[in-house]
């Protein structure tokens, strides 16, 4: 079952190495939650199924199938995935690019959209 937590403060969010190593998570830091680096989209999205971890989110264009499976897991736990712009994920599109990616419980939906779309 994925997280219950109602808010980001006290969050976990698991967070692409890379992406931190290339500093585009500076503008998360500070901000109430937690931060950890794990390799793996699929394996963010398992343990965010899971309730592992609170939410994760990529902010470079990810494969469909590199997020495919984790996202099935994470819906059908009755989380919360999307692509950065709020949508649904949709596969086997022509292009198959999904411009980064979010998922959570869905209790931290609002919050984590509204947080992405700040920055």
């Amino acid at each position: 079952q994925p997280s219950q937590k109602t808010t980001l403060r006290t969050a976990t969010i698991l967070a692409s190495r890379s992406e931190i190593k290339r500093g585009e998570w500076k503008p998360f830091e500070n901000l109430g939650f937690q931060i950890r680096p794990v390799g793996s989209v699929a394996y963010k999205l398992a343990c965010v199924s899971a309730g592992l971890a609170d939410a994760t989110f990529t902010l470079t264009p990810k494969h469909e199938w590199d997020v495919a499976a984790g996202a099935a897991l994470v819906q059908s736990a009755g989380g919360f995935v999307a692509t950065l712009e709020n949508t649904a994920l949709c596969c086997n599109r022509k292009n198959p690019l999904l411009p980064g990616l979010i998922a959570s419980g869905p209790l931290l939906r609002k919050e984590l959209l509204e947080l992405i779309q700040r920055y």
